[in-house]
């Protein structure tokens, strides 16, 4: 069976996805239960909105074989770094009780846009407070769902482009 889906529909996805990611993390921040970012969740927005911004740029460029194959290879390092540090953050996250005073905490809260965006790139809160799951799921295991499903999609959509006859 052909692939019907495009690349363009999956970058398009995986971009808005990302920008939803974003948006649930900013009321999970500022909604009722005030979950502060750890430093950790600060990086992985930061991949989020780097894989929302390349995603959509392939969507709206829409480009052929090789521009899919370039664009898919930038957002799947991205996603792939991001499945990185949310297994980490999975893994050890819960052990980082000191992770604002830790060399990570300095880097992410020390960069330009922490201060220009405090609100939603400054790291105040630790690895390891514990905040209720979403469907009984913690927030850094979906985080590491999301990123996993995002390489696997990209790779999908790369490799759907080279088996579909360029027109």
């Amino acid at each position: 069976m052909p692939n019907k889906i495009s690349p363009r529909i999956i970058f398009a996805s995986i971009g808005l996805i990302c920008v939803c990611l974003l948006a649930a993390a900013w009321y999970l921040q500022y909604g009722p239960q005030k979950q502060q970012p750890c430093p950790l969740c600060i990086l992985q927005r930061y991949l989020y909105m780097g894989l929302a911004v390349t995603c959509l740029i392939a969507a709206v460029h829409s480009p052929g074989r090789t521009g899919t194959l370039l664009y898919g290879a930038v957002a799947d390092l991205v996603a792939s770094v991001g499945v990185g540090l949310a297994v980490w953050q999975v893994s050890k996250g819960a052990s980082m009780t000191t992770c604002l005073a830790d060399p990570i905490g300095e880097f992410v809260n020390g960069l330009p846009t922490a201060n220009s965006w405090p609100e939603f790139l400054y790291a105040n809160g630790g690895c390891a407070d514990k905040f209720p799951p979403i469907l009984g799921v913690p927030v850094p295991v979906w985080s590491l769902v999301w990123f996993a499903a995002f390489a696997a999609l990209i790779a999908f959509a790369v490799i759907g482009s080279f088996r579909r006859k360029e027109s």
